[in-house]
């Protein structure tokens, strides 16, 4: 009786332990955006971003060519965030975290830092940001 048991819940606990929670699948788009800045890859951080994103006047079109021109205009993009509050209900998240940005053309360098609220909502399997750039 005890082998069946431990045969049928230990498939069930490792696909469990498996799983990434909603809150990791939020951080590894934080983490794709970062890198996407870094490298400056723009299909890289519009996969981050919903097709629905608005902020402001900026829908998502108009976003891309900001950051199309960004990433044209600098030559270097570092940026950085950390202690990272993550706020998820149902299909909708929030996340606040204070970050760093350096820019550089040629010899010149400017820096910023502040702390950003980015807002979520999840599509099918993944989150995406929909506003807060």
């Amino acid at each position: 009786m005890r082998r069946p048991f431990l045969s049928f819940l230990l498939p069930i606990l490792f696909l469990l332990a498996c799983q990434v929670s909603e809150e990791e699948k939020i951080y590894q788009i934080l983490n794709r955006r970062q890198e996407a800045l870094q490298k400056k890859d723009l299909s890289l951080y519009l996969s981050c971003i919903s097709k629905a994103y608005q902020d402001k006047e900026e829908d998502f079109n108009r976003l891309e060519k900001r950051i199309e021109g960004y990433f044209k205009n600098f030559d270097r993009i570092s940026y950085s965030s950390w202690d990272r509050a993550i706020q998820i209900e149902g299909e909708a998240a929030t996340v606040i975290q204070p970050f760093y940005l350096e820019v550089e053309k040629g010899e010149k360098k400017n820096s910023y830092t502040g702390k950003e609220a980015l807002f979520f909502k999840k599509e099918g399997r993944e989150w995406k940001i929909i506003k807060g750039l």
